[in-house]
């Protein structure tokens, strides 16, 4: 990595300072002021980029940015450096944006409006037309269980700080994921663009106003995961501080824009935990220096494995209140809408 270099070559000016910016899980992220300007440099993960299809994911994603754009809504997309959003430079590769002044919230400052605010943008980027950049729909089937015991003779396995909570836990973890699979494969025929990690870590605020960042996992999914995903993170879950008003907020909000009707809630919760064991599982992975010998990113995959196994048990033990609050918004919400087409004569039209 040679952060001056790169600016040097893509003509961003003479280097006067780099300082990393905090957060990212995949990539490393930083604030880099030149004698041309202020920018983000994001140098992307080496193992991220040796999969043959993550070239052209970050295209795809940066399309989806540039469309959310067009359409009005508040991105930061990556700046074109001789024709491309990903530049190639001594085996590392980089993409830059434009810096973003603001800041990303944590839980306690996050209010009922930053939610509210939250549900709009979201609806409106699953409104938006995956067919305009050539996209189709990514309808997959989840099949897959993993070796969870192989981790354990791993023979770095007994110096991790997670030993004892895995091992309290892995063995129910397959038949966890079997049905996870089995919902996920039911919820996942509705598709739409959207952003698939739109946590907290990936909003800025400037006065007020959210900017969505970091595109790169975008493109066509299902939106109902999504919603459900947000909610939660926007509502605390993610810090063991769940707010069911938040929660609430979000989803209400969206419901102004999106479709509530013909989904399996139950369904869409349950699927929705395939992506936190595949998430457990690539992380044991990084921790154990089978897939990065970066120190730094081992240690963070270690403390990632600890939390991801502590949020399957906290979102397991919500699923029922989830599903019971999302029904009673739903009916609340089909109600409002049913009586919005009446008019005093009790006839009912279609508009």
């Amino acid at each position: 990595m040679n952060i001056e270099k790169f600016c040097e070559k893509y003509r961003l000016g003479k280097v006067i300072s780099i300082t990393k910016i905090l957060g990212g899980l995949m990539h490393k992220m930083f604030k880099v002021e030149t004698d041309k300007g202020i920018y983000c440099v994001k140098v992307l993960n080496q193992e991220v980029m040796s999969r043959k299809e993550a070239y052209s994911n970050f295209v795809v994603s940066e399309s989806v940015s540039n469309l959310a754009k067009k359409n009005g809504i508040p991105v930061s997309s990556a700046l074109d450096i001789e024709g491309n959003y990903i530049t190639k430079l001594d085996d590392m590769y980089y993409m830059v944006f434009d810096y973003v002044d603001g800041k990303t919230l944590k839980d306690d400052e996050i209010t009922i409006e930053h939610c509210i605010k939250i549900g709009n943008v979201l609806a409106h980027i699953h409104s938006l037309n995956y067919k305009e950049i050539g996209l189709e729909p990514n309808v997959v089937e989840y099949t897959r269980l993993y070796d969870w015991e192989s981790y354990i003779n791993n023979p770095n396995f007994n110096k991790m700080s997670y030993k004892s909570v895995f091992l309290k836990n892995y063995k129910k973890y397959n038949s966890m994921l079997k049905r996870a699979n089995e919902r996920f494969n039911d919820s996942n025929k509705n598709q739409t663009i959207c952003h698939r990690d739109m946590d907290p870590k990936n909003v800025m605020w400037n006065n007020g106003n959210p900017i969505i960042i970091d595109w790169e996992c975008a493109g066509v999914s299902n939106p109902e995961r999504e919603l459900l995903e947000d909610a939660l993170c926007w509502s605390g879950f993610l810090s063991n501080n769940f707010s069911e008003e938040k929660f609430i907020a979000i989803f209400k909000e969206y419901f102004k824009y999106g479709s509530i009707e013909n989904i399996d809630w139950y369904d869409v919760i349950c699927g929705n935990l395939v992506s936190r064991f595949d998430w457990l599982k690539y992380n044991l992975e990084r921790s154990f220096d089978i897939i990065s010998n970066d120190e730094e990113e081992m240690k963070l995959a270690e403390n990632e494995v600890v939390k991801t196994i502590d949020e399957i048990n906290r979102y397991s033990d919500l699923m029922g209140d989830m599903y019971d609050i999302i029904t009673r918004l739903t009916i609340k919400e089909t109600e409002n809408h049913d009586n919005s087409l009446r008019f005093d004569n009790g006839n009912t039209y279609i508009m």
